[in-house]
Formats: C-alpha cells, sequence, structure tokens
C-alpha cells in the first residue's frame, strides 16, 4: 500500500495519475513508463510500491539526467522502469539482467540489502552523433559523468546495433543511481569491458570529454 499516492494504478485513473508524476523539472513518470517487451506481451509495467519508485526516480532524473540534458541537449528514455514481471519476461529473451531490483526496477530495494536505485537506458542525440561519426568515444561520456556527476553509481553501454536495425543512430548506455553506489563502468562496445578497472587521469578524461562539447559537425 502506498502512502504518498493513494491511489490504484490498475485502474485507467489511477494509471493517469501515476504519469503525471513529476520527477524533476524535465521529466515525469510516464516517459519511464512504455515498454516494447510490456506491449507485446501483454504486461503491465505499474510499480507496486509507486512512492519508492518516485523515490528513486527523482534521485535518477534530478542528479542525472537533468544535468546531462542540460549538458547535452534532448535524452531519449530507451528503458526506463521495469516491474518483476516485466523484467522476468524479458530475461534470456531480450537482455534483461535477471536481478534488477534497485535498477531497473525501482520500486525495490536490492537484494543484498544496500537500498534503493533507479536506472534507465538512454541516448542523447547530439552525443550519438559524435560517436557514430568518429569524433568522440563512447566512453568520453564516462569521464564526463564521472568528473561532473558525483552522485552516479552505474554506467554501462551497449554494442552498436545488429545487422536488422543498421538504421539506428544511438549509442545507448545505462545510467543508474543507488543510494549505495556501485561505481562500476562497463561497455560492450568492444576493448576493455570494465572500465572502471583502469581510469584515466584527470588530464586524459578531460582530453576525451572535451570532443563532446563540439556543437556542430562539419
Amino acid at each position: 500500500m502506498t502512502t504518498e499516492y493513494n491511489f490504484d494504478p490498475e485502474s485507467y485513473s489511477g494509471l493517469d495519475k501515476l504519469g503525471r508524476i513529476p520527477l524533476s523539472r524535465d521529466f515525469h513518470m510516464r516517459e519511464f513508463l512504455y515498454s516494447e517487451i510490456a506491449v507485446h506481451y501483454g504486461i503491465k509495467n505499474i510499480p507496486t510500491n509507486i512512492d519508492l519508485a518516485v523515490k528513486s526516480g527523482r534521485q535518477l532524473c534530478q542528479l542525472l539526467l537533468d544535468p546531462l540534458q542540460d549538458a547535452f541537449g534532448r535524452i531519449h528514455i530507451r528503458s526506463g522502469y521495469r516491474s518483476p514481471n516485466v523484467n522476468l519476461t524479458g530475461v534470456g529473451k531480450h537482455n534483461c539482467a535477471e536481478d534488477n531490483d534497485g535498477a531497473h526496477t525501482w520500486d525495490f530495494k536490492d537484494k543484498y540489502g544496500h537500498g534503493c536505485g533507479a536506472m534507465a537506458c538512454i541516448s542523447i542525440p547530439h552525443l550519438s552523433k559524435l560517436v557514430l561519426s568518429g569524433n568522440a568515444d563512447a566512453s568520453a561520456i564516462a569521464w564526463w559523468i564521472y568528473d561532473h556527476l558525483p552522485e552516479w553509481s552505474t554506467i554501462e553501454f551497449f554494442s552498436t546495433p545488429s545487422k536488422e536495425i543498421l538504421f539506428a543512430d544511438e549509442v545507448a548506455f545505462n545510467i543508474g543511481w543507488h543510494e549505495s553506489p556501485k561505481r562500476t563502468i562497463t561497455t560492450w562496445r568492444g576493448g576493455q569491458r570494465n572500465l572502471h578497472a583502469n581510469i584515466p587521469d584527470k588530464s586524459a578524461r578531460e582530453l576525451a570529454w572535451s570532443k563532446l562539447l563540439i556543437k556542430e559537425l562539419d
């Protein structure tokens, strides 16, 4: 049973209210509820504990997503909140981790007793254009976050699109907030997997992320 948000999200009026909850200056809950898995399999993607989902989502949006959008322009939310049923359906089929509590599943604390968290898979068109054109490396995004957003917990870059979706123009990555930050940076784009194991010195990081500040490409 929720406390602050005392309505039934299973009803239409309740779901409408859920979507209207502000998480930050720029984001509302509605933006994080869409899921291709939920749509395809006919599963409701609704948090059980709305209060905890909102609490965690606000930290993600206010501390990480708003500043990223301020710096680099519009953020595209590819995947946000996942209910336990939605996440379970995606395990082994659609690249969902077996345990997303305290990550994509915002309304459950993680199973290790470290607390609550929230994660979203995002892309930023300006940064995607720079990386895909060869003008910057995807890891530079991580180093900018490392140097500018102290509340980050998890960053994970995904591989380039498969041959079936070559029209995709996104460099997608997970970014997560957690009340006990994990400080992990991983990539599936080739090269060293665990970037957090070899963090460049400050001058090298600045050189990398300075390329992200290019406003327009020729």
